[in-house]
């Protein structure tokens, strides 16, 4: 459903607002007097996460709470709520699924709330902060999210006017004299809630979880060593350039072994509850070693985050070995990593290298296979991956296909059809044994005379449609340049031209707000039952706000990063 996705990104805004702000405000709380003290008690939060955690995401700083407050309300698309409840309200009788009735129930209720949010001062009334200090981790695999609140008593009157219009009731529990909410039928995991110390607390326990566990749970007993002592969320923002604003990171070997042979109460309970089987590594110890010396986890975290945008970034670290041969696949293509035009997405991917790598690593494999069952599937796979690179097509047009990159420089309508005009550009190590292998499906090619630093060429085809816009081509010793509708076929030399990233690009692609606009127009003149007049509006308030959106896959010093930026207007 469309509207829960869209109310659901609207609350997520906000979360991400009380994630990332901190507080101006004039009489301290605890948490802000903590702030004030030494260095190691900079984030208070941090003491809660053990320095072994399998998992953590945390904030060491924050943006001042109005900028964070700010930051929101630009993403925010006015009045998107109240259409979006609208909605969920008309469809609530349909719904027969008492889980997914919960669920929408709770996502109006919250809704609402959220939609009374005009300034901080709102906020505020509702008990929320903007600038909390905030933590999501792991008791070994048990969740545990927690974040500051403005106000713990207003917070409370929410929560109980969400959880009555909800018409939700949870059970309430006690140990070691701190309340808590039970949120979910009685079963063997419960979602429990806390507000403990004007704190917001939320985790997953076992049904009959011992007070000595939930001690660890809600913070009563902190870990003997915690991730503040150790440094290691400072060490992460400076190897990886993030903000302080919000980093983590997912330790694969720490939480494969906490599978296997589980050591913290929090993993062993959970485990226990679910009736879930410990993985028997035993066998399979030298196989997880090897893996996650490859492979030693995810990290992730924002190199930007201000008024004027953010970039959002995920690495997949992997060793220097898989660094050096991801980098050999990257290949040059002009303009790739250009946020020219309105849009545009291309790949640079060497298909010979790729190929070569992929034998390379299947030949590992066969010749040093994982030894135990569970991980069969992985000697399989890559016997499957090296079959299936080793056909005919793609080594036909792998040894002169490079890399690809369509950009739209215009969307209208002409006629009631969609048109537009833009470049697709073709990287290639061999342009004209490319053309030549085109040239078998599309002979008006091959009858250009297209060369290597040879002039623009003007297409003609019978099989065009008649309103297609004209048609030109262009060639240089790396790349064929295909244009449609160009004022100027000039334009195809300068892209030939065009300068290629230098940051080991996979993978890239830019939307900006004028493409938002030009698709609400096209919608707009395109009825159909799929999009409504809600939906045009929300386009043409995307393209108010975003000014550019690029999104993007490259080799990083630490391994794969995948990454998403966006600068507001």
């Amino acid at each position: 459903m469309k509207t829960k996705l869209s109310l659901a990104v609207s609350i997520a805004l906000l979360s991400a607002g009380m994630l990332t702000g901190c507080s101006d405000d004039k009489e301290p709380t605890a948490a802000a007097t903590q702030q004030e003290a030494p260095k190691n008690n900079v984030a208070p939060m941090l003491q809660y996460i053990p320095a072994d955690s399998p998992y953590f995401m945390a904030t060491s700083e924050s943006m001042p709470e109005q900028e964070a407050f700010d930051f929101y309300r630009r993403m925010q698309p006015q009045g998107s709520l109240e259409p979006n409840l609208d909605e969920l309200r008309r469809t609530l009788p349909e719904i027969d699924d008492d889980v997914q009735h919960s669920l929408v129930t709770l996502l109006i209720a919250m809704g609402e709330e959220l939609d009374s949010v005009e300034t901080l001062d709102d906020a505020h009334a509702l008990g929320l902060k903007l600038g909390p200090q905030a933590a999501l981790y792991g008791l070994g695999i048990l969740p545990v999210l927690r974040f500051e609140l403005h106000d713990e008593d207003a917070f409370r009157e929410t929560l109980q006017r969400i959880l009555t219009k909800a018409d939700l009731n949870p059970s309430t529990a006690t140990t070691n004299g701190t309340d808590y909410w039970v949120l979910t039928p009685k079963g063997p995991v419960n979602a429990i809630l806390a507000i403990i110390d004007q704190q917001l607390l939320l985790s997953l326990v076992p049904q009959d979880a011992s007070d000595e566990l939930l001690a660890q749970v809600l913070g009563s007993t902190p870990p003997d060593s915690n991730i503040g002592d150790t440094s290691a969320l400072a060490e992460l923002e400076q190897r990886h350039g993030f903000t302080p604003y919000g980093a983590g990171q997912i330790n694969a070997s720490r939480l494969l072994i906490e599978l296997s042979t589980p050591t913290h109460p929090g993993t062993q309970a959970l485990m226990e509850a679910v009736e879930a089987e410990q993985l028997d590594l035993s066998a399979c110890q030298a196989d997880i070693d090897r893996i996650t010396s490859r492979f030693p986890g995810l990290v992730m975290g924002m190199r930007e985050y201000n008024l004027d945008g953010l970039e959002m970034n995920i690495i997949l670290e992997t060793d220097e070995g898989i660094v050096s041969d991801l980098r050999a696949l990257t290949t040059q293509v002009p303009g790739l990593g250009s946020a020219e035009g309105m849009a545009s997405l291309g790949m640079g991917l060497n298909l010979p290298a790729l190929l070569q790598t992929v034998q390379k690593y299947a030949r590992e494999v066969r010749q040093n296979p994982f030894s135990c069952d569970e991980l069969q599937d992985l000697n399989n796979a890559w016997t499957e991956i090296n079959v299936a690179m080793n056909n005919p097509a793609t080594m036909m047009i792998g040894s002169a296909l490079s890399g690809l990159r369509a950009r739209i420089d215009s969307l209208t309508m002409t006629d009631g059809e969609p048109t537009g005009t833009g470049i697709l550009t073709i990287a290639s190590q061999n342009p004209l044994g490319l053309l030549s292998t085109v040239s078998a499906f599309a002979p008006e090619l091959g009858a250009l005379g297209l060369e290597p630093g040879g002039e623009t060429k003007k297409i003609k085809s019978m099989l065009l449609p008649p309103d297609m816009p004209t048609l030109y081509a262009a060639m240089s010793d790396t790349a064929i340049v295909l244009g449609a509708g160009l004022s100027d076929s000039d334009a195809l030399q300068d892209e030939l031209q065009a300068p290629a990233s230098e940051r080991d690009l996979l993978l890239h692609g830019h939307m900006t707000g004028e493409f938002y606009h030009s698709l609400a127009d096209v919608m707009e003149q395109v009825p159909s039952d799929e999009v409504s007049a809600s939906d045009i509006e929300l386009f043409r308030q995307y393209a108010e706000i975003y000014e550019n959106m690029e999104y993007g896959v490259r080799v990083d010093d630490a391994g794969v990063e995948m990454n998403f930026s966006l600068d507001l207007n």
